[in-house]
């Protein structure tokens, strides 16, 4: 697997668990704190993130981080 494939897993996981729960990229992004401009182009795997970015993530989704890392 080459690393944006990669990182297009991870982004894909991220928006299936955003969808899951109901919420959409804009509640997502505001619950992280950031703008949703930022927000969509890690759901689409275009940039690699910092782990504290996923950290918050991960809470806003109220899951584990290695959730994003399933596939």
């Amino acid at each position: 697997m080459d690393n944006r494939e990669y990182l297009r897993l991870v982004g894909q996981n991220i928006s299936n668990l955003r969808k899951k729960k109901g919420m959409k990229v804009t509640e997502l992004a505001h619950a992280c704190d950031m703008e949703k401009t930022n927000l969509i182009p890690i759901e689409k795997g275009r940039i690699n993130v910092t782990a504290l970015t996923l950290l918050k993530i991960a809470d806003a989704l109220q899951v584990d981080v290695k959730e994003f890392f399933y596939f």
